[in-house]
């Protein structure tokens, strides 16, 4: 057997080593991970459903009937209460996570303001609505909104004052638009 016969059949069996305890020594790390355990202090474990109701809907979405837009002109506005209901058998918390019209006429956009307050009541139309989402802009119903966290008991409601302004209508006129609004929600411990 040559030299260079020799130094490869050595180069090869090193190789085979190495990968060898790299391989054993990744699983081993990686099984380790998994066989760790931890003691809790409270043996009740509790599970349950998340059902969040916008309105006279379920799920997650609601298409706001109330601000639907026909006939509206450039600064007008609709409002309207919402009513949110935790319909799931566990304690949750929700914000709005976006928002905006959904056009059914072909070439037109429709940019409107919306704003919403906590209330089971709507104020007049000049009166800034707050707290429930911060107000804005969109054009899109996927538009992103800025809410806090609200916290809502097992089969509990809370109200929102929801407000959409129209700002402006491009493109083919009159339009028709919905208004769509989307939640995010988790479960809250007990």
């Amino acid at each position: 057997m040559s030299e260079a016969r020799k130094r490869r059949g050595v180069l090869y069996a090193a190789l085979a080593i190495l990968v060898a305890v790299l391989l054993f020594g990744s699983v081993r790390t990686t099984g380790a991970l998994w066989a760790e355990q931890a003691d809790v202090s409270d043996t009740d474990i509790t599970t349950g459903t998340i059902g969040l109701a916008p309105g006279t809907g379920g799920g997650s979405s609601f298409t706001f009937p109330a601000l639907n837009g026909t006939n509206v002109i450039p600064g007008q506005a609709q409002q309207a209460v919402l009513t949110i209901t935790n319909a799931g058998s566990t304690p949750l918390r929700f914000r709005l996570a976006s928002a905006g019209p959904s056009v059914s006429t072909p070439g037109a956009t429709v940019t409107v303001n919306l704003s919403g307050a906590p209330g089971a009541s709507c104020p007049g139309t000049g009166t800034p609505l707050t707290g429930a989402f911060t107000a804005q802009d969109t054009s899109s119903p996927g538009t992103g909104f800025t809410s806090p966290w609200t916290p809502l008991a097992k089969s509990a409601s809370t109200s929102w004052c929801v407000r959409a302004e129209l700002v402006s209508v491009t493109g083919t006129q009159p339009a028709t638009f919905t208004i769509n609004f989307s939640f995010a929600a988790e479960q809250t411990r007990p």
